[in-house]
This record gives C-alpha cells, sequence and structure tokens, in this order.
C-alpha cells in the first residue's frame, strides 16, 4: 500500500499482513501498523481491517 506522507508528501509504502480481512474471525478489529517516511523520518500509522 502506498499513502503520501503529510509532511513531505513522500511516497510511504506499507506492507499489509496476510490475513482474512474482513469476514474473519475478528472482522471488527481495526488493527495499525506503525512506520516512518523515509524521507523526512515523520511517523505514521496504517490502520486495516
Amino acid at each position: 500500500m502506498d499513502v503520501g506522507c503529510p509532511n513531505c508528501n513522500a511516497t510511504v509504502s506499507a506492507s499489509v499482513p496476510p490475513g482474512p480481512g474482513i469476514g474473519g474471525d475478528d472482522s471488527n478489529r481495526l488493527q495499525g501498523k506503525p512506520t516512518r517516511c523515509r524521507n523526512c523520518g515523520h511517523e505514521l500509522e496504517f490502520y486495516y481491517y
């Protein structure tokens, strides 16, 4: 998954862990994954189901 850094607008890439996604046993559980922009060091957190 690629998004733009809100601080410097560089592209930040993160992978979503494998799993059942929506419809699995914990389908209503929102999870997060922290990462940093390699350009400016801004900390981001990606959320996914």
